[in-house]
């Protein structure tokens, strides 16, 4: 495997993304995607992408004037960490985060002294981390977290996405296997400029699962340290188990905002059909 190295800005704003989900972009100046929501035209943040990529306090007013102009029933735009939001009314705007561990001088901090004991019980039990170009094994273990969770998802696009995904040096993707060549868990880890973001996690239900992700976790931060990142993104989640996981390995909680706009006579529908929106 070769080394990764950083993608010259975001993986959430390349245009690549939405190509390899065969869907178009909304708008010129903003990567998002043109989708219908329960049969609402809309643009939203793309599927499987945390944000709609890097950009300026200047470049996310821009955006908002344009999506106020645009004649669009609905608007689902996902701000990166760090970007304000105090988009007024009609906009909705929530509040969310991800986590962040961060580097200093360069250098990631140890792991906890727990988390530390898991990966030597890991190795012990001859867990092995191996870097992985299978889009299909890697599908298979992220859609089962997926179904374990009940949410939907496109497999066919997923995989356009993940074939595309595992093409570029700007990821390194991993499996764990046990003693009897089982995989047990699997991440992409995307680098941006400056910022590497665990996604596409998987995992086989298992005991030592989460002895795997360890294993995993650690292994992207080494990553996220050899291409130069000063930040290892835990991607966020809203389960908060798995965020109270992700803040044992030290990550700082970091906010974000979603910003919302519904057209008048799109709102009755969506609050039956889509309340998170609101």
């Amino acid at each position: 495997m070769t080394s990764p190295t950083q993608h010259p800005n975001s993986w959430f704003s390349d245009p690549s993304w939405l190509q390899a989900l065969q869907v178009e972009q909304a708008l010129d100046s903003a990567a998002l995607a043109r989708q219908r929501i329960k049969g609402i035209p809309a643009a939203i943040t793309p599927p499987w992408a945390l944000e709609t990529g890097e950009m300026t306090i200047d470049d996310a007013q821009a955006i908002r004037r344009a999506l106020e102009s645009a004649a669009l029933p609905l608007v689902v735009c996902d701000l990166p960490p760090g970007v304000p939001c105090t988009w007024e009314k009609p906009w909705i705007v929530q509040q969310k985060h991800t986590r962040w561990l961060q580097a200093i001088d360069g250098q990631f901090p140890s792991l906890p002294k727990h988390r530390s004991k898991q990966v030597r019980k890991a190795l012990a039990q001859r867990l092995r981390l191996e870097p992985c170009a299978d889009v299909a094994l890697l599908l298979q273990l992220h859609q089962q977290v997926r179904e374990r969770k009940s949410i939907s998802s496109d497999t066919a696009a997923l995989k356009r996405l993940l074939t595309w995904i595992l093409t570029s040096p700007n990821q390194s993707s991993y499996v764990v296997y046990d003693d009897q060549n089982q995989a047990l868990a699997s991440a992409t880890f995307l680098h941006n400029k400056g910022r590497t973001i665990y996604a596409f996690g998987g995992q086989e239900r298992s005991k030592v699962s989460a002895l795997a992700t360890v294993l995993l976790i650690q292994q992207g931060i080494r990553d996220a340290e050899k291409v130069g990142n000063d930040v290892f993104d835990f991607g966020g989640s809203a389960d908060e188990g798995v965020d109270r996981f992700y803040a044992e390995f030290g990550a700082q909680a970091q906010t974000r905002f979603r910003a919302i706009l519904v057209k008048g006579w799109a709102r009755p529908w969506l609050r039956v059909f889509r309340p998170d929106l609101f």
